[in-house]
């Protein structure tokens, strides 16, 4: 992502690769993979998606959404997916 000429961080760029390789990519830009805290992602509990375009990232299995700062917390095992916000 850049802006103005310089690149800016974004959410991808929190995930090593090893844990982008377990995500696939949709048409929209997204990327829907394991939740990196609440474990795997067998019959849809525990995926996750990554929005890049908005630096977000949705826990299905919690329903909890994180933004950037959050997801680099939840990253790091400081904070659990039970932890996001709320979605309605």
């Amino acid at each position: 992502m850049e802006f103005g000429g310089e690149k800016m961080v974004g959410i991808l760029d929190l995930f090593s690769k090893e844990q982008l390789s377990k995500f696939k990519k949709r048409d929209d830009g997204s990327f829907v993979g394991p939740c990196p805290s609440c474990g795997s992602n067998s019959d849809n509990y525990g995926d996750c998606i990554i929005n890049p375009q908005t630096n977000t990232l949705y826990c299905f299995g919690s329903k909890t959404i994180f933004n950037f700062t959050e997801t680099a917390f939840l990253l790091s095992g400081e904070l659990m997916c039970s932890e996001g916000r709320q979605t309605i």
